[in-house]
């Protein structure tokens, strides 16, 4: 009888070790922040850089810019055109940042 609690006890044992060494342990379940790895979110520069050259390419948008909007950080996208014309074609939020249409009219160099 002994024998035979002693072999249980030994099995669970080994299973149990098997089972942390092949991942099923302490990191399982856990999130990555918890794990001690952060991801960290793309800062608005990022974001603007990523998506002006697919704004740009769109007729009437004459260029990006970072301001705010009600007090928030957003993306503007300066357009020649009427704001109503872009939206269906630009995003009202990438990534969590709100991307404001301003019509500015189209944009021209000075004359020296």
């Amino acid at each position: 009888m002994i024998r035979r609690l002693v072999a249980l006890l030994l099995n669970i044992s080994v299973v149990t070790a098997a089972g942390l060494v092949t991942g099923c342990g302490s990191f399982a379940g856990r999130s990555d922040q918890a794990r001690g790895k952060t991801m960290t979110k793309p800062t608005i520069e990022q974001i603007q850089e990523a998506h002006t050259d697919e704004w740009m390419a769109i007729p009437g948008v004459e260029g990006t810019a970072i301001g705010l909007h009600q007090g928030k950080p957003c993306i503007l996208i300066l357009a020649s055109v009427e704001a109503s014309q872009l939206r269906d074609r630009i995003p009202s939020k990438v990534q969590g940042y709100s991307v404001v249409i301003e019509e500015t009219g189209t944009f021209r160099t000075l004359d020296p």
